[in-house]
């Protein structure tokens, strides 16, 4: 293998006017050139359907497959398996229209992918901000999943392997990516942690709310990582946790 893959990228959105613009230019001014870019919008009415309309010429001038479509949808998972649906690439990446791609990201990915094309999952290190400020680099191997998430927006897939264990699972409104990659891991799937930092995300969105936390213990007990009594003090901490600091 020495031809560089195709690269799909996958965003989805909704009344994201203020923030996806930042994004659409994370994928512009990649290094990387051979790209896909598939943008899901979920029936906007702030102006951000206008704002994608006005980048497809950028995209094309860049040479970027551009494909976008505008309808409702059932959450954010039903709108990721509906841009997944439209990726031909080699390895598929999804980036929120919140967050944003490190100007290297594509190139990093695809020059491991290159070296050994025998994994499934390609991940990286994370720049996290809270309150608009970098508080910390987060990145963890495979191992951690039995404990939490690895950093999605790093993420991405063979598209054979989401052909072989599936898309999201949209019974989960908060925590299908982690049941996914779970999913890949039981199976096992191969995942390939990268040393540099990928991607940047902002806190803030449907994962850091409480419900969030709750569905993600639960999923973990559904999986064995942890039992019944452990499921209940955790459950008990949190809201403990949440009483204490309001």
């Amino acid at each position: 293998m020495n031809q560089e893959p195709l690269i799909s990228v996958v965003t989805v959105c909704f009344n994201s006017i203020n923030t996806v613009e930042r994004t659409f230019k994370s994928i512009l001014n990649q290094t990387y050139s051979n790209i896909e870019y598939i943008v899901v919008d979920g029936k906007s009415t702030d102006g951000t359907v206008e704002l994608i309309k006005e980048y497809e010429d950028y995209f094309k001038k860049r040479n970027i497959i551009f494909k976008w479509k505008s309808e409702k949808d059932n959450g954010i998972y039903d709108a990721m398996n509906k841009g997944l649906e439209m990726t031909t690439g080699e390895l598929v990446g999804i980036i929120n229209s919140d967050d944003y791609y490190e100007e290297s990201a594509l190139e990093i990915i695809s020059t491991e992918y290159l070296k050994d094309s025998s994994y499934d999952v390609y991940h990286g290190l994370l720049n996290y901000y809270n309150s608009g400020k970098l508080s910390m680099i987060k990145g963890g191997d495979s191992s951690v999943l039995t404990q939490h998430m690895i950093e999605h927006p790093t993420c991405f897939l063979k598209k054979k392997t989401y052909e072989k264990h599936g898309f999201f699972n949209c019974n989960y409104k908060y925590v299908a990516d982690y049941e996914l990659l779970c999913r890949v891991k039981k199976h096992g799937g191969k995942f390939k942690l990268i040393d540099k930092v990928i991607a940047n995300f902002y806190d803030g969105g449907a994962g850091d709310c409480l419900e969030s936390v709750i569905e993600a213990l639960k999923f973990r007990y559904e999986y064995g990582f942890i039992n019944k009594k452990s499921m209940i003090i955790k459950y008990i901490k949190i809201f403990l946790g949440r009483k204490i600091f309001r």
